[in-house]
């Protein structure tokens, strides 16, 4: 009984087919390897998912802060606040002033208890002297007594849409 050898005898060559079908494999290998080079994981990458952006000043967070007004004069201050820390905090939102203006811009006060979150629209922030347009960028100085001072671009939103709603507080006459 003759027996066949599974390694070509000398002198023969494997077959097209299977040449063509293991040349198709590594080149399929080599394109889909780097498929994640050109488009990467959208988790990995880091965003601001409201329509406000961030702000961290020692131990208190500002998250989706953003301005509601016309920006003729008073705008709200929107977003929320969290006091992360062990003690009492006092913070303070200003439009950053203008070098060039008369009298500086009037800013709001908030008195956060440790590990308290408030919204800030319902506090009644509000900030003065603002003369950007909707859709513009403002800063924002922010003070903490216990985390010092940063200055943040804040856009200012017009009251419109889930916005309408929030409107400064009435004034006394």
């Amino acid at each position: 009984m003759k027996r066949r050898s599974l390694v070509p005898a000398p002198g023969r060559r494997p077959s097209t087919r299977r040449v063509s079908a293991a040349l198709a494999g590594v080149a399929l290998a080599a394109v889909t390897a780097g498929c994640e080079v050109n488009s990467p994981l959208q988790t990995q990458i880091s965003y601001q998912p409201a329509d406000g952006v961030s702000a961290n000043v020692g131990d208190v967070a500002l998250r989706d802060l953003s301005l509601i007004g016309d920006g003729n004069g008073t705008v709200v201050v929107n977003g929320s606040a969290l006091n992360d820390g062990q003690q009492d905090v006092t913070v303070q939102i200003s439009a950053q002033a203008d070098p060039n203006a008369a009298t500086p811009p009037t800013g709001s006060e908030l008195q956060l208890k440790p590990y308290e979150q408030v919204s800030l629209a319902t506090r009644g922030l509000q900030l003065s002297q603002v003369s950007a347009k909707p859709g513009r960028l403002v800063p924002v100085k922010i003070t903490s007594n216990t985390g010092g001072t940063t200055v943040v671009k804040v856009p200012l939103l017009p009251p419109t849409d889930y916005y309408s709603t929030v409107t400064p507080a009435p004034t006394g006459s």
